[in-house]
């Protein structure tokens, strides 16, 4: 059934809660005209409204590129985001699709989702006193819809690479513990339109 989201009262009253079937979201992973199996899709609500969201959802596609989230709530407007880190290792990088889901038994086809060549971020992390990174630390590259999002361990010298980055606006967040990024509390926000190196 399709998860709902339902306010209630408190009290000994019993109350009900109705789920019903929801509506089914479906479509193809390509490049090139051929499928891309393997990777990894993410359904996620289009608002971010508190009290308004869904869990997001993952599905993986067969060995068609096809792929269907079944039992998806009705009347919402939703997100198909190709995870990057899922496409990186091809060398491919998707967009979000939006679609939206209208009545139960409502079957949605979103068709082909072209995935294309995708971009790389190269650059380095250096600390202000010149010590090397400590190790365990990290460094992210989030997209701009906050759902997709490749996490690295940085290296004593700092070097980061990030393959899989498709066009668009993303944060660089590094995480060194007693350190924080120059002007940057929450994160470094870049425009992505081609390949980066020493960012």
């Amino acid at each position: 059934m399709a998860p709902t989201l339902a306010t209630l009262q408190t009290g000994t009253q019993r109350q009900t809660v109705t789920v019903t079937d929801g509506s089914t979201l479906r479509g193809r992973l390509v490049s090139s005209g051929k499928p891309v199996p393997n990777a990894e899709l993410v359904l996620t609500t289009h608002s971010r409204t508190s009290g308004t969201t869904f869990k997001e959802v993952r599905i993986g596609t067969n060995a068609k590129g096809e792929f269907a989230f079944t039992n998806v709530p009705p009347g919402r407007v939703w997100d198909v985001l190709p995870r990057m880190d899922s496409l990186a290792p091809k060398g491919l990088a998707a967009p979000v699709t939006y679609a939206a889901t209208k009545d139960d038994g409502h079957e949605v086809n979103v068709g082909d989702i072209a995935a294309r060549p995708a971009f790389t971020v190269r650059g380095r992390i250096v600390l202000a006193d010149g010590t090397p990174i400590p190790a365990g630390m990290r460094i992210s590259l989030t997209s701009e819809r906050g759902t997709d999002r490749q996490l690295l361990d940085l290296p004593p010298d700092g070097a980061y690479e990030f393959k899989g980055v498709g066009p668009g606006i993303f944060t660089l967040m590094p995480a060194v513990k007693g350190y924080a990024a120059r002007n940057a509390d929450y994160g470094i926000e870049f425009l992505v339109e081609g390949n980066i190196e020493n960012f």
